[in-house]
């Protein structure tokens, strides 16, 4: 081997062992990482379950409205479903989750364009404020049975 000034100092075997350390720091940062892309393509954790049952408001079936199944500990994404009739139809990751519930109805009066007038006449404490608490399964069936008073 000859060293020659102003040329950098190379080993034979200096461009074999560079490659050899990219391709250990690629595979080290693809390992790294791989945690965080598992949570941007999905996990079992995405995995919904279907939710079912029956709500009424002082004794009566809400004829539309809906309902959130919000995570309680924050590690799922809340879901939305619809009640018609008085009947729950939703889907919801499993877990423990704040049930908020949610209706307006026509009132008979109309506004000053003319149009009829809603209201929500769910008090907050069934949806904002709600401390109503269910597990959503995925064993076993989720029927909830909701009596707002």
């Amino acid at each position: 081997m000859r060293l020659v000034l102003g040329q950098p100092f190379s080993h034979p075997n200096h461009s074999q062992e560079m490659l050899f350390m990219r391709t250990k720091l690629l595979f080290l940062g693809v390992v790294a990482l791989s945690p965080l892309l598992q949570g941007c393509f999905g996990s079992s954790q995405d995995s919904v379950f279907p939710v079912t049952g029956k709500v009424t408001y002082q004794g009566n079936p809400i004829e539309s409205g809906t309902i959130v199944l919000d995570s309680v500990d924050g590690n799922t994404t809340a879901a939305m479903g619809e009640i018609v009739n008085g009947e729950i139809k939703a889907e919801a990751p499993a877990g423990e989750k704040i049930i908020r519930i949610s209706a307006v109805r026509t009132k008979n009066e109309k506004d000053q364009y003319g149009e009829l007038i809603t209201e929500s006449y769910i008090p907050a404490k069934y949806n904002g404020q709600s401390d109503i608490k269910r597990t959503v399964s995925p064993d076993e069936a989720n029927v909830f049975e909701l009596t707002l008073e």
